[in-house]
């Protein structure tokens, strides 16, 4: 009776120091910083007429999260049944979780805390929707980043040949590992030193090829749906490149900015704003507006959804209650 008292008021501090570290936090970064307040500003210039523009890139980002939640209901149905609404409570605190982490690890540790079943078994399941959308941009990414030096840069022909070779040498790796991870777990759950995880490992035995090719599929989409986010927003901001040189050099930019391992996702804007401005440079003159356009998709697709995921975490119990 006592640890259920002391759960309880445990869940209470937790939920309030959550709330308002995030609170705390965006306002931080939200009214602290210049370039936000430059984005604003020219965000508000555009406004007015591309209301339908701004609708679809919010449409797409309810799309992009309502899939993730697929996948992750697919995933931890495997091991015990949860609700749609509780899928959608799941992904939206990871998002709130992720704003705190390198590279927003901390998605997939607050998709954990919001199950109220065995958290540890769920922890390879988590893993594995994340490691298939790693899989799809890289993919994708390193495709676009491909083309990308195919058109636009000056390459010798037998640079440009190694350069596929080597892709397409990544993506088999890549693929071979990711539809055999049955295999490798198998071998590495006899290691003595993983005993005590064999059980949690074995639950990639669940899953067969045709899961994983779900999840590829899946991954794909929300990744196209990214894309599609960015060129919007680029028109949004008068930003005028056809489509399929804008779908390139977005694609280019997500490689880029996924392999970097040190951005936090509050303040990582930074990074992805000179990496967009380095892309499209050639193409555009309006620093601002490429400020702008990663600041929105930044603010659309992780903001807003983790604002959303804060709330939705007043329900949830971290710790045991019965």
């Amino acid at each position: 009776m006592k640890k259920l008292l002391q759960n309880k008021r445990s869940n209470r501090i937790l939920k309030v120091l959550l709330f308002c570290g995030l609170l705390y936090v965006l306002y931080q970064q939200l009214f602290s910083n210049e370039k936000i307040d430059i984005a604003y500003e020219h965000f508000l210039i555009n406004f007015h007429g591309n209301y339908l523009l701004l609708l679809m890139v919010l449409l797409l980002m309810l799309f992009n999260w309502g899939i993730e939640a697929i996948k992750w209901k697919l995933l931890i149905d495997k091991l015990h049944q949860i609700s749609w609404a509780e899928a959608i409570e799941g992904i939206l605190f990871g998002v709130t979780f992720s704003l705190f982490t390198p590279s927003r690890i901390g998605e997939f540790g607050g998709r954990i805390f919001a199950l109220n079943t065995d958290r540890k078994e769920s922890i390879v399941s988590t893993a594995l929707g994340s490691l298939a959308q790693i899989v799809a941009n890289l993919t994708l990414g390193a495709l676009g980043l491909l083309l990308y030096v195919a058109s636009f840069k000056k390459t010798d022909s037998y640079v440009l040949f190694a350069f596929v070779f080597i892709y397409l040498l990544m993506i088999t790796v890549i693929h071979f590992c990711y539809y055999n991870l049955d295999v490798f777990s198998n071998k590495f759950s006899k290691l003595p030193l993983l005993k005590n995880l064999r059980k949690y490992i074995h639950i990639i035995d669940l899953y067969p090829n045709s899961d994983f090719l779900k999840l590829e599929f899946f991954s794909i989409i929300r990744y196209c749906i990214y894309c599609i986010q960015f060129v919007i927003l680029l028109k949004f901001f008068s930003i005028q490149i056809p489509l399929h040189t804008s779908m390139m050099l977005v694609a280019a930019i997500f490689f880029v900015q996924t392999i970097n391992p040190f951005n936090i996702a509050l303040i990582d804007f930074g990074f992805r704003g000179n990496v967009a401005a380095y892309f499209l440079a050639p193409f555009t003159d309006n620093h601002i507006a490429i400020i702008a356009t990663t600041i929105s998709l930044w603010f659309i697709n992780l903001i807003l959804p983790a604002i959303i995921g804060g709330l939705s975490a007043l329900r949830f119990k971290f710790f045991k209650e019965e």
